[in-house]
């Protein structure tokens, strides 16, 4: 009962929002990287550090390896493809991060979501890289996550923009657990900003 109390009022701290100007990329993630990027961000490290190679898994388990067997040559072998092929996904996945631009949005942002203004048209429940630059921060610091787009609105033209933007709403599902709290200090600390400006403006 403790614990579910526990976990609710986790919840509740990681929906509190605010509205605040962040540097912002995103594009869509195909079906096939979702896994694979979701790992990456939540490990900051990739899937191959965390899921180690055959071997130290096989270790860790308790099993004996006989490495001049064939079934083990063969699974050896699977192994090293593996792991190419998750290094040559990861670099291209790092290759469409690099080249995707930031910009600067007024957005509203918790450590559960974020809502920005988006001139690229998503669908409702498709799946985003999101980056986001906190320059409001001292120093600035950087988060990427996975999210899912939960709530579209109609479009509106902002000031000074020719083409009109899209008001995105969507939830992280994959965000390593330290940007979350770094994001929800910054939040906090944020407002209490607020509420001693208009303290002293009163």
């Amino acid at each position: 009962m403790a614990r579910d109390a526990k976990d609710d009022a986790a919840q509740r701290r990681s929906m509190v929002r605010m509205d605040d100007q962040l540097e912002v990329s995103h594009r869509p993630v195909p079906d096939f990287e979702v896994e694979t990027l979701s790992q990456q961000i939540i490990t900051r490290g990739g899937i191959g550090g965390a899921m180690g190679s055959v071997s130290s898994i096989a270790a860790a388990a308790g099993r004996s390896i006989d490495p001049n067997a064939p079934t083990w040559k063969a699974i050896s072998l699977l192994d090293q493809k593996l792991d190419v092929l998750i290094s040559m996904l990861r670099t291209q996945m790092r290759a469409k991060v690099e080249a995707t631009e930031f910009y600067t949005a007024q957005v509203n942002i918790s450590g559960s979501g974020i809502r920005f203004p988006s001139q690229q048209l998503y669908s409702k429940g498709s799946t985003l890289w999101i980056g986001m630059v906190f320059t409001g921060a001292a120093p600035s610091f950087r988060v990427d996550a996975v999210a899912r787009v939960e709530r579209l609105s109609s479009s509106v033209k902002s000031r000074g923009e020719k083409t009109p933007s899209v008001e995105v709403g969507a939830r992280f599902t994959a965000i390593n657990e330290q940007d979350s709290e770094q994001i929800l200090r910054y939040v906090f600390q944020k407002q209490r900003e607020m509420l001693r400006a208009r303290s002293r403006d009163a």
